[in-house]
This record gives C-alpha cells, structure tokens and sequence, in this order.
C-alpha cells in the first residue's frame, strides 16, 4: 500500500495539480474554514481555497507567510 501511494505521489504531474491530489478537497469552503480551526493549525494559520483543478476547497499557508515554531 505504501508502495502505491508514494508512485501516486513521485508521478509527473505539475506543481499546481500536485497540489490537489495531495490534499484534502473539502465540498465547501464553510467546511474548510471549521476544519482549519482544528488541530495543530487551530491559531488560524491555514487558509481555505477554491481549487481550479477539482473544484473543491483545500487548506493551505497565506502566501508569503511564514510560521516558526
């Protein structure tokens, strides 16, 4: 199992598809936003995205924004 999931993962793909394939796609970006605010990422560093390639909504860093622990 872990064999295919890491040929998924290492196939050509862009860096934009890549994306989305890795991550989780939510139906809506209410959905999205209450996940972000669980877990290790509850100080609102993730933020939600409407992605072009499946139409869903994914969790990902601001732009620029960098966090240190």
């Amino acid at each position: 199992m872990l064999a295919d999931y890491r040929s998924f993962i290492e196939r050509p793909t862009s860096p934009l598809e890549r994306g989305c394939t890795t991550k989780l796609a939510y139906t809506s970006r209410r959905e999205a936003r209450t996940r972000s605010r669980h877990g290790r990422h509850a100080d609102g560093s993730l933020q939600a995205y409407h992605c072009r390639y499946c139409g869903g909504w994914h969790l990902g860093h601001r732009r620029g924004a960098f966090v240190s622990r």
